[in-house]
């Protein structure tokens, strides 16, 4: 990720650091909140995130489905 900020010239140095170091705490409680997120989303059972689920399955009595493939397209 890559940030541009546009910061006046008159801007005294010690509140540009301040400013910084604001952003830099807002961007760190972001990335907290994100990987609390993204832990709680894949600790759900989803069969597409945990393959090790097993689905249920059906027997339609055809053995090669790529057989006809032209003519279900």
């Amino acid at each position: 990720m890559q940030m541009t900020i546009d910061v006046p010239d008159t801007l005294p140095q010690e509140r540009l650091k301040q400013r910084i170091k604001e952003l830099e705490q807002s961007l760190l409680m972001e990335a907290q909140f994100f990987a609390i997120f993204s832990k709680q989303q894949t600790a759900v059972d989803d069969p597409w995130t945990n393959p090790t689920i097993a689905l249920p399955t059906v027997d339609t009595g055809i053995e090669d489905f790529a057989t006809n493939h032209d003519h279900t397209l």
